[in-house]
């Protein structure tokens, strides 16, 4: 039957029906009568979507990232330093509010109902994105590894998730958000001693058990690679229009992705200081070294998990200006990442109560039905070398998303023999393990080409 033969009703009630603002913006889009019908019924059907999208242990987080959404406005408008901190210890004591309530009611106000509307549409691309990336290494004889780990936003499939596993993503994605928010304020340039802002930041960490930071990690090293994606679009724009030059020919002797990307001769090193001169030092084998690529990475992980998103939205070359100067900008700030380096260090796991002592704190959240499927805490506490939030051995489960699934699909890829026997262990990942660039940089790629710094400004002011 066509769409335009329904009637008013019929139309109301098949969008009433459905359950996440993506669905929702495709469907009305898809027809004229529905689009009207969307128009004629905006907010009660942005509400009553949003009341099915967002998982009911959610809220509190989803209603405190909204919250937190301010933060950026007032940055952006010049407010001063003093306020947005009063601003961020508000919104954080009604977050510890919110979390000893039950929230079994969606509600958010009208004036907020579309921005909370965007933000969950943001929400689910991320979502969708994460599981596209996570379950290529979960399941790797499923998946075709040639493709991006990060695809454009019309190419992702939407996620085949679980209520419990798309909870645990949701919230992740929530409090990532809200961590963001609270850490970009730390990098302003602060002389005022009012108020220890670190402590808003330890604070907000403490509420959360192992399985919930390891959540939050797996986000942030996902955001990471996600940012490593970014740039090597940036590298291929650069090495084309390097082509188009003349300047790279088939005489170019190419590094492979095994050999070492440490600088190694005068060729080298002449490349990377012409690429260093001309403001392209993104480009250069010694900005993969710390602290500079770590501080670039951390920084637009501070601008929140939405704000990537959008970046993969951009052209290449808008992207390349973002990126050149966000580079830039990431050299002048002190960025200490408290949420991976402080306050999180587990003194103690009792798995019977699930209760968690740190630093003497004692921090206890009722399990629901999310957590009581989630082996995330058994994972996080099992191992003999007792595997920490900030451990590097943990980052080949991280890219599996391991602590995001349910026992079902962690059984069915392998990981573990049973539910709660776990089959892989710290022993696993070589001592000193780190993550590797997938490439190497285009300083390497360049050995033996011409370091012509004309034609790089030429492209830098493209």
């Amino acid at each position: 039957m066509a769409l335009e033969s329904l009637s008013p009703e019929i139309l109301l009630l098949t969008l009433e029906n459905i359950s996440s603002p993506l669905d929702l913006v495709a469907a009305v889009h898809a027809s004229p009568n529905l689009y009207r019908t969307f128009i004629a019924y905006r907010q009660h059907l942005q509400r009553n979507t949003l009341t099915r999208a967002i998982h009911p242990t959610c809220r509190a987080d989803a209603y405190s990232a909204l919250d937190a959404q301010i933060i950026r406005r007032q940055i952006k408008s010049g407010v001063k330093i003093t306020k947005l901190k009063a601003e961020c210890f508000s919104i954080f004591a009604t977050d510890r509010k919110r979390r000893s309530q039950n929230h079994d009611v969606f509600k958010v106000d009208n004036d907020n109902l579309e921005t909370m509307f965007n933000f969950q549409a943001n929400v689910e691309r991320l979502i969708d994105t994460f599981c596209h990336w996570s379950l290529r290494h979960l399941f790797p004889n499923d998946h075709d590894q040639n493709h991006s780990p990060v695809p454009s936003p019309t190419t992702t499939p939407r996620a085949k998730v679980s209520h419990t596993e798309r909870a645990r993503l949701q919230r992740a994605f929530y409090r990532c958000e809200i961590f963001a928010r609270f850490h970009r304020v730390l990098q302003l340039q602060d002389k005022s001693s009012a108020m220890n802002f670190i402590q808003i930041l330890m604070s907000f960490s403490s509420q959360f058990q192992q399985h919930e930071f390891e959540e939050i990690i797996c986000v942030r090293q996902f955001l990471a690679k996600f940012v490593e994606a970014l740039c090597e679009r940036v590298e291929d724009d650069f090495l084309a229009f390097y082509s188009e030059k003349g300047l790279l020919d088939a005489g170019v002797e190419r590094k492979s992705d095994q050999e070492d990307d440490t600088p190694s001769g005068n060729d080298d090193a002449g490349i990377g200081k012409t690429l260093k001169g001309c403001g392209l030092f993104l480009l250069t084998t010694n900005y993969r070294g710390a602290p500079f690529h770590d501080n670039h990475v951390k920084y637009l992980i501070s601008c929140g998990p939405a704000y990537i998103l959008s970046l993969n939205n951009l052209p290449s070359r808008d992207l390349k200006h973002v990126l050149l100067k966000s580079e830039r900008h990431s050299h002048d700030l002190d960025i200490n990442d408290y949420f991976v380096t402080g306050g999180m260090t587990n003194d103690n796991m009792d798995e019977k109560s699930k209760t968690t002592l740190y630093h003497g704190k004692v921090v206890s959240i009722d399990c629901d039905e999310v957590d009581q499927h989630n082996l995330g805490w058994k994972w996080g506490t099992s191992f003999d070398t007792h595997v920490k939030p900030d451990s590097p051995s943990n980052a080949l489960l991280r890219d599996m998303g391991y602590v995001f699934w349910d026992a079902g699909r962690l059984v069915d890829s392998g990981l573990v023999a049973e539910p709660y026997v776990v089959a892989i262990g710290a022993e696993c990942f070589p001592p000193g393990y780190k993550r590797a660039f997938s490439r190497p940089s285009v300083e390497k790629r360049l050995c033996g080409g011409k370091a012509d710094a004309d034609m790089m400004r030429e492209w830098r002011d493209l």
